[in-house]
């Protein structure tokens, strides 16, 4: 089970991703876009979309597929190796669950092979901005032409393993952290509520604050803790034996095993939600997450029917 912020704003006044979950976000989901290079295998695309209810809270659930083939060249017969040439066909897949109400998100791979988060992530821009194209190609009224997403699927790191990676760094150089557009979250640091201020002032989609040779791991640990997926981090440290390394998102854990029987369904939705809101991540709310979701929670449910 993988854990992430499904963030997605739209146009220049970062609008909420609910605001245009009718529109756009629900029949890009359930659209025949896939992914691909060159319409080559792997196919990556979407399968079983649809919302549900459970505990009174919307969630948008589905399968991630990875439509592929690996050749087989050789095998042993009789003890010998055998020229055995063949294509098979095979398609792994995970399950996406997205809570609308804090746009929080797991996956859950299905086995090794199965697509991660960060596919994912590749494959929705895919989906939304193809969407997207076609619809603002057909629609020669501006005013009616959708706007661009800006999308930025990002891992919610497990606080614990945030501390295990940096129980060997000796020496911290320095430590980067990259905003993006939130999705009607507010970062809990000051300096990163300030600079999304200017960046919507400015009109800009990334920005970067650096902090050379801080000396608290305490207070790093903190700070990373606090804004997992709503920025990114990158540190430059020495470890413990005197080399110098860099620390990305991928160094942080934000998986967990869970026990299940068989192949992934629908019918699990269920148990991986009440073991996704284990982790409390998955549970903090923004008073204005909870306004826009309750402004759009009927025509939301409409959909279902």
């Amino acid at each position: 089970m993988h854990f992430a912020n499904f963030n997605i704003t739209f146009g220049k006044d970062e609008e909420p991703m609910l605001t245009h979950f009718e529109d756009i976000i629900f029949p890009a989901f359930c659209s025949d876009i896939k992914r691909s290079i060159k319409g080559k295998r792997p196919i990556f695309y979407l399968d079983d979309v649809e919302l549900k209810l459970y505990d009174n809270e919307l969630v948008m659930v589905g399968n991630y597929i990875k439509d592929a083939e690996y050749d087989i060249h050789t095998t042993i017969q009789n003890g010998e190796l055998k020229s055995t040439p063949i294509t098979v066909p095979t398609a792994p897949y995970s399950r996406f669950i997205i809570f609308l109400k804090n746009h929080r998100m797991i996956l859950v791979r299905n086995e090794a092979q199965s697509p991660d988060i960060r596919s994912f992530q590749a494959t929705i821009r895919e989906i939304v901005n193809e969407f997207i194209h076609r619809h603002n190609r057909d629609e020669k009224n501006k005013e009616k032409q959708f706007p661009a997403a800006i999308i930025n699927i990002v891992d919610m790191h497990l606080k614990k393993e945030i501390a295990v990676v940096l129980k060997d760094v000796q020496k911290i150089n320095w430590l980067r952290l990259r905003f993006f557009p939130l999705n009607n979250d507010i970062n809990p640091i000051p300096v990163a509520e300030n600079i999304d201020k200017e960046m919507k002032k400015l009109g800009c989609k990334r920005a970067a604050i650096q902090f050379r040779k801080p000396e608290s791991k305490g207070e790093i640990n903190n700070l990373i803790a606090c804004s997992s997926g709503l920025a990114e981090s990158t540190m430059e440290v020495i470890d413990s034996n005197g080399n110098k390394t860099t620390i990305t998102e991928k160094n942080y854990k934000s998986t967990t095993t869970i026990p299940l029987e068989g192949n992934i369904t629908s019918k699990d939705d269920k148990y991986f939600i009440d073991q996704g809101k284990k982790n409390e991540m998955m549970n903090v709310v923004s008073k204005e997450n909870l306004t826009i979701y309750n402004r759009f929670k009927r025509a939301i449910v409409k959909l279902m029917q």
